[in-house]
């Protein structure tokens, strides 16, 4: 397993037996909700819900990196979250995180551990759904992107509507919660007219598009019709990389330009 440095922030000294056994028993407890590069996976501890995030897939090129020059990926969402807060900007609470290192200190795993959020749905969700509030919620959150995160200098590399937790207020208004958050990065502005473009990838259907970047416009103070052809080229511009780049993936992936060989008959 290695030796492993854990950096905590305190809530509770109860919870240190579960940062400190955390690289034993990740693999074989708790409930996964999602599985892909990364795993996410609630715990409860003493009745708490716990979500940790497991960051897998790392090249050796980046254990060397997170080793010695940089902080890994569970740091930096532990400190991108306290930093959220800060600013007034609602994520799930953070705890503190573990790294994993062997005996030449080189980073082999490490794991982010924040409390679990009771959510109501996400963006995802919303945009998926033919209930009439849906363009509310599209509505409140452009507003919060253009009212809150950007002026706040937030960029959000992968802002996903599935990074996106909302839930309803007894106002029957919205709460927004970022997740997913070792990708952001720290700016010390942005621009409305630059804003716009973060909201890109949340969706591939031109009506929500529309309505974001027209509410966006609203809450910029700025022209609906200009904000709506950026945040539109933005995304047809995303798209379009996104499909070269799997393209080009596809023919460097190991046999797939192999040739056939010819049959003979014997």
């Amino acid at each position: 397993m290695g030796k492993a440095n854990i950096k905590i922030k305190t809530v509770s000294e109860s919870l240190r037996p579960f940062f400190e056994n955390l690289p034993h028993f990740f693999n074989h407890k708790g409930v996964t909700i999602k599985s892909a590069r990364n795993e996410l996976k609630i715990f409860k501890h003493r009745e708490i819900l716990l979500c940790v995030k497991s960051f897998k897939k790392v090249t050796l090129f980046n254990r060397l990196m997170y080793s010695w020059f940089r902080p890994s990926k569970a740091i930096r969402s532990f400190r991108i979250a306290n930093l959220l807060l800060s600013k007034g900007i609602d994520t799930p609470e953070p705890l503190g995180f573990v790294e994993v290192k062997d005996r030449w200190g080189i980073l082999r795993q490490s794991y982010y551990v924040s409390f679990y959020q009771n959510h109501s749905f996400t963006l995802s969700e919303a945009l998926n759904s033919r209930d009439s509030g849906t363009n509310k919620v599209i509505k409140e959150f452009a507003r919060f992107m253009a009212d809150k995160v950007h002026p706040a200098g937030i960029w959000h590399n992968d802002l996903s509507a599935g990074n996106i937790l909302i839930s309803e207020t007894p106002r029957n208004g919205y709460k927004f919660s970022i997740i997913d958050l070792n990708r952001i990065k720290i700016k010390k502005s942005i621009s409305h007219h630059k804003g716009i473009q973060n909201l890109s990838k949340l969706t591939n259907k031109p009506l929500p598009l529309t309505i974001m970047a027209e509410e966006y416009a609203r809450a910029a103070k700025g022209d609906p019709i200009q904000y709506t052809f950026s945040l539109i080229w933005s995304h047809l511009s995303f798209s379009a990389i996104r499909r070269v780049t799997k393209r080009i993936l596809h023919l460097l992936k190991p046999g797939t330009n192999k040739i056939a060989e010819p049959v003979t008959n014997s």
